[in-house]
């Protein structure tokens, strides 16, 4: 992306190379691969910082102008912690409820004097209503939106096998309300994963 200046001013954004007219000259979209020109007409290249708008509310846009690059920077807030906490616990019990339906089945049929549910379904139902349960309660313990945010975004080393049997590592960040540690004993094996622990 790119700014067009003016008197010290961004008068527009321009989110792709394309033809342009700079003080009623016309100038084909190619000038976006000549650095110096693109300069002299007063044309910069153009980042913008967003908004996790999970966590803040977007207010507006503000400039800072350098010598080679505009950056753009919305103003935020924070957005109550209460009000998320509940959509929190709300995912919670959502993200559980679709865990164990693919086994309820299991459940009915064996209420109804049929076959008794295989005891690693039933363990592995127990420790989803457990996992949800231990999960409300961390997040009615929060209290700042910075701890909001730490449950959503938990770093994580995740260590996989590539073809040849070399192990790697990559971090990844997990959303606490949504992800589930349980095993799930009718899900297929993944031959390429090997451990993910927290960081």
């Amino acid at each position: 992306m790119f700014c067009q200046i003016e008197g010290g001013e961004v008068v527009k954004v321009i989110p792709r190379p394309t033809t342009i007219v700079v003080n009623g000259v016309t100038y084909p979209r190619q000038v976006f691969t000549d650095k110096a020109q693109l300069t002299s007409l007063g044309i910069l290249p153009y980042q913008e910082n967003t908004v996790d708008n999970r966590f803040y509310q977007r207010g507006s846009l503000s400039y800072k102008i350098g010598s080679d690059e505009v950056v753009g920077t919305y103003a935020k807030t924070d957005k109550d912690v209460a009000t998320l906490k509940e959509k929190m616990i709300e995912q919670v019990k959502n993200r559980a409820s679709k865990l164990l339906a693919p086994t309820d089945w299991m459940v009915l049929r064996a209420t109804e004097g049929g076959t008794a549910i295989p005891d690693a379904i039933k363990a592995y139902r127990v420790a989803i209503r457990e996992e949800s349960n231990t999960k409300e309660t961390a997040i009615g313990k929060l209290t700042t939106l910075a701890e909001v945010i730490a449950y959503q975004n938990c770093p994580y080393i995740e260590t996989r096998k590539d073809n040849d049997g070399n192990e790697y590592e990559s971090e990844r960040h997990l959303d606490l309300s949504n992800h589930y540690f349980a095993e799930d004993p009718l899900a297929k094996d993944d031959p390429t994963f090997v451990s993910l622990v927290k960081k």
